[in-house]
């Protein structure tokens, strides 16, 4: 097995760093600064946030081991040796010491990436493992995966300019984060629902019923998020994102309608489309590098630099824009 596979690169590279980056694109566009002239705060963020992930892909594996097998399912890091396991957990958690003493002197920005680091942890590992313990695991992982993350972007997106951080932006995007954050791991419980209850996992789901989760899912943190990013693309005052949404939103009636696919908000179902999720992996990122570039020359080089890194999603969306068009145009 290759240790991109034990790290499951492919499950977190675009789908978990593409929002992580949109939202210090998004930080650049509402201080009118260049993201070409912030080229070194991106990538500290992705030499931060990306052993995060790799930490917390091989660390949910190895403590899941036994109710994988309960369950049936395959885990990576099984039959793995104990030196590629510990060097898969020890290197990462390096880097994230080390990216930590860079930002020592910037106590919000060090709080939030620990907190990242610290609710990765507590999701997974005994004797806490908060995973097994309904809403708690629910709030640790979106914290870990999304609200964290995202303010560590904000927050160096203001500090590549010298610039306080601006409590409103940083609040919205912290409201934005949390609520997709908990709708992502309530997509990913009821996911796993058979399986956790075979293995007799008590997530939140397991606890209270998918129904709840649903509720939850469809009635609470959807509309918070869709609020959110309301706000924040008002914010922008751009109307390049703006258009990049109604896009998005096309492009989704169109699948839905020649694809057969389903929509779904939280509840996984065949063929489905989770929405909003296209917007901010691709829609959002590229929206935000065209605008700016508009004001700023030097940022098409940051855009083709982001289309190079970040091949996948995009190429996807433009190879589903094309089958749309009608086939007279195609031929």
């Amino acid at each position: 097995m290759r240790i991109g596979e034990i790290i499951r690169a492919t499950e977190w590279w675009e789908y978990k760093l593409l929002p992580i980056l949109g939202v210090f694109y998004a930080t650049l566009a509402y201080r009118h600064a260049s993201i070409a002239a912030a080229w070194p705060m991106a990538l500290e963020l992705l030499i931060a946030i990306a052993p995060g992930a790799v930490y917390v892909s091989v660390i949910n594996d190895l403590t899941d081991r036994d109710e994988d097998r309960r369950a049936g399912k395959p885990n990576r890091t099984e039959g793995r040796s104990a030196v590629v396991i510990g060097l898969l957990i020890a290197v990462p958690v390096l880097i994230g010491i080390a990216m930590a003493w860079r930002w020592r002197g910037d106590p919000l920005l060090l709080a939030a990436y620990g907190g990242a680091w610290c609710a990765f942890s507590a999701y997974s590992l005994p004797p806490l493992r908060l995973k097994t313990r309904g809403l708690l695991g629910v709030m640790a992982d979106a914290s870990g995966a999304h609200l964290f993350p995202a303010l560590v972007a904000a927050l160096l997106a203001f500090r590549a300019g010298n610039a306080a951080p601006d409590h409103v932006w940083v609040g919205l995007i912290a409201l934005w984060a949390g609520a997709f954050g908990v709708r992502g791991i309530l997509w990913h419980q009821l996911s796993d629902e058979e399986a956790d209850r075979i293995a007799h996992v008590r997530t939140f789901v397991q606890r209270h019923g998918g129904r709840w989760a649903r509720a939850i899912g469809s009635c609470v943190t959807f509309p918070l998020e869709y609020a959110a990013l309301l706000a924040m693309l008002w914010l922008l005052d751009d109307r390049v994102p703006f258009i990049a949404l109604v896009l998005y939103a096309f492009l989704v009636i169109f699948k839905l309608e020649r694809f057969q696919m389903h929509a779904a908000i939280v509840q996984p179902r065949p063929r489905q489309l989770i929405l909003l999720n296209g917007y901010y992996e691709v829609f959002l990122p590229v929206s935000l590098l065209v605008a700016s570039a508009l004001g700023h020359p030097a940022d098409w080089i940051v855009l083709a630099v982001h289309c190079i890194l970040f091949p996948g999603r995009l190429s996807q969306v433009v190879s589903d824009a094309w089958k749309l068009l009608p086939r007279r145009i195609r031929q």
